[in-house]
């Protein structure tokens, strides 16, 4: 199965199902179910330059606070369904407040639409690497 390393929060964002578009510099042509690996790297004080009207989102969706989400981990999966330039996304169903919040909306982005998140109750430690990689699930 094909897996991307994301940092935390938001490869947690991704898997409870509160980010549906993940922003990138580049387009795709994946489609169908990935693992998400959470980052074994703390960035979490990137929090820290969020704008507080964009930080109550990520409250909301508890993953600011005490605790830590999981690192150095495949936390669940999802299924990429399309790959989009931002400007194509701008006024659509997507483009919320709280998307922006989790994402860069910038022009000559690409959102990668994603769909039916699936959390595991108990994230499975994993190497992650840049870019997709390829994750063997019988290990």
């Amino acid at each position: 199965m094909k897996a991307i390393t994301l940092w935390q929060p938001w490869a947690q964002l991704i898997v409870q199902g509160d980010k549906l578009v993940e922003t990138r510099s580049y387009n795709i042509n994946i489609r169908g179910r990935v693992a998400i690996h959470a980052a074994k790297s703390d960035h979490s004080g990137i929090l820290l330059h969020i704008p507080m009207r964009e930080l109550a989102y990520f409250q909301e969706a508890g993953v600011t606070g005490a605790k830590e989400p999981p690192r150095g981990a495949i936390v669940g999966t999802v299924e990429t369904v399309d790959s989009l330039p931002i400007e194509e996304l701008i006024g659509t169903k997507y483009d919320t407040p709280k998307e922006r919040a989790f994402g860069d909306w910038s022009p000559g982005r690409w959102g990668w639409i994603l769909r039916n998140p699936v959390i595991f109750e108990k994230p499975i430690p994993a190497k992650g690497a840049q870019g997709f990689w390829n994750w063997r699930t019988d290990t």
